[in-house]
Order: C-alpha cells, then sequence, then structure tokens
C-alpha cells in the first residue's frame, strides 16, 4: 500500500466523529481503548494547530496592509 493511500485512510478515519471501536467478537481492553482515543484526540488538536496558524497568518497580514486615512 502506498503512503498516499495510508495517508488518505488515516485521514477519513480521524477525520471523522468520534466512535469507539467496537468488536463483536471481542471486547478491547483499556489500553486499546485509551491509545486509540489519545491518537484521535492528537489528530484533531493537529488539525485545530494548522487553522490557527493559517489564522494567525491571516491575522498578520491583515495588520501589515497599510491602512488609509
Amino acid at each position: 500500500m502506498s503512503t498516499d493511500k495510508i495517508r488518505t485512510r488515516y485521514d477519513a478515519f480521524f477525520g471523522a466523529d468520534f466512535m469507539p471501536l467496537i468488536r463483536q467478537d471481542q471486547t478491547q481492553g483499556a489500553e486499546e481503548r485509551n491509545a486509540y482515543a489519545n491518537e484521535f484526540a492528537a489528530f484533531q488538536l493537529g488539525q485545530i494547530d494548522k487553522k490557527l496558524g493559517r489564522l494567525i497568518e491571516l491575522m498578520e497580514a491583515q495588520q501589515q496592509l497599510p491602512t488609509s486615512s
């Protein structure tokens, strides 16, 4: 599987709302549920960081524009 396919699958999986992984044949242990929740939270924080970074860039660019009096 290529890196792009893995990245697309990862983005689609974590881009959706959080849903605990449910398996019919076995229950997950606390460590597995915690690891999944941590990974999901880290992904979402990364998305927030990207958006805030872009917002800061736009605000800084707006401040650098000359004001007319």
